[in-house]
């Protein structure tokens, strides 16, 4: 199931304490950092059904790039 880049921007924003999540803005640019993307990966699997390590996360640390790569992974 393809997953839109509004769900994730809300997890993110809200484990950083932000109101919005810019989808082109990198993780760690918004005020993240490594513990809150541990937290980022539990909540993807908790609220979306997400099964995602922290290394992807780092490759793809915009919701854009990250939401277009798990959607072009899902297709395959």
């Amino acid at each position: 199931m393809p997953v839109q880049e509004q769900d994730i921007s809300r997890i993110w924003a809200d484990i950083i304490g932000i109101p919005e999540a810019d989808i082109h803005t990198n993780f760690f640019d918004l005020g993240g950092h490594s513990l809150q993307l541990m937290e980022v990966v539990a909540r993807l699997n908790e609220q979306l059904g997400i099964d995602v390590d922290v290394l992807a996360l780092m490759e793809y640390p915009t919701v854009a790039e990250f939401t277009s790569h798990w959607n072009e992974r899902d297709q395959a």
